[in-house]
């Protein structure tokens, strides 16, 4: 019988950021190159946190550094990935992130979904980024109601005060606020759809993500540019936030981002499942990738 996951708001605290570590080169499906670009495994470790006597998750404040830098091949990551460090935190917490910039330009770190004042809005009105070697500090805070599927990025690097240009670099990343009692993954991928790019690159390059048949797997999809896409995954289904609707895709436009989890294989068994966008043009450009499910 199938039994669905859904895809609600789900919720983690986690240890301060630090950068993903690269996995090797992986074939691909048969006659196929295929490079691995992200983790196999959550950035974080989703921890169980710590509970008051009355069960309440006890919040915390956490510490965050993320480096703004320039990888060797051109393009601009935070901590040297793209995407960069995954943050999860609990609704209740607070974060104090230190931005350091290594960049020959000006940086800044701009977030969705949380609370924060006027000095941590990483705009350039608000003069609250990092000169090129500076450092500046943002306070946010997961105040109730804040539960879901953010993201941040920069917001000042560009030749307006809209600064797109460090996000189509790859100065971007995942924010999840959880709450008490929301299902915890066990591993959690992030895709970031921009152009006609998963994590700014197309296939073969694009990410090769890896679970065993049966874990509870985590997708969270973003999206950012001028174009609109729509994530489709071969294989699997989801509860639709919000509804009794089950789905398989769902389109997104730049800003947006949510997420899902599915139990890999569930009903249909190891393979190569494909996921892509579905606009034929995107697709067409090498706009896919693939989801491993292992025995």
């Amino acid at each position: 019988m199938l039994s669905l996951l859904c895809g609600a708001v789900v919720a983690t605290a986690t240890a301060p950021a630090r950068a993903q570590t690269p996995a090797a080169p992986h074939g691909g499906p048969p006659g196929v190159v295929h490079e691995v670009t992200g983790s196999p495994t959550p950035p974080f470790i989703p921890a169980r946190r710590e509970t008051s006597s009355s069960g309440q998750i006890i919040s915390k404040t956490h510490h965050i550094t993320l480096v703004a830098q320039r990888r060797p091949d051109g393009s601009l990551a935070y901590n040297g990935t793209v995407p960069g460090p995954t943050i999860e935190i609990y609704e209740g917490d607070e974060v104090e992130l230190t931005l350091v910039n290594q960049l020959d330009v000006d940086a800044s770190v701009h977030v969705h979904g949380v609370h924060y004042k006027a000095d941590s809005d990483g705009t350039r009105h608000t003069r609250s980024f990092a000169p090129p070697g500076g450092k500046y500090v943002y306070r946010w805070t997961a105040a109730p109601g804040t539960a879901g599927y953010w993201h941040y990025h920069d917001h000042v690097i560009g030749p307006g005060m809209d600064g797109v240009r460090g996000i189509e670099q790859g100065l971007y990343g995942a924010l999840i606020v959880r709450k008490s009692g929301d299902p915890l993954p066990d591993k959690t991928f992030v895709l970031v759809m921009q152009k006609v790019w998963f994590n700014n690159n197309v296939y073969p390059h694009t990410p090769l993500l890896e679970a065993k048949l049966g874990e509870r797997v985590e997708f969270v999809v973003i999206t950012h540019g001028a174009r609109f896409h729509t994530f489709h995954l071969h294989g699997h289904r989801w509860r639709e936030h919000g509804t009794t609707r089950i789905i398989d895709t769902f389109t997104q436009n730049a800003g947006e981002s949510t997420a899902f989890q599915v139990t890999a294989g569930e009903g249909v068994g190891p393979g190569d499942w494909m996921y892509h966008c579905h606009v034929h043009d995107h697709i067409e450009d090498g706009m896919l990738g693939f989801f491993r499910v292992r025995p």
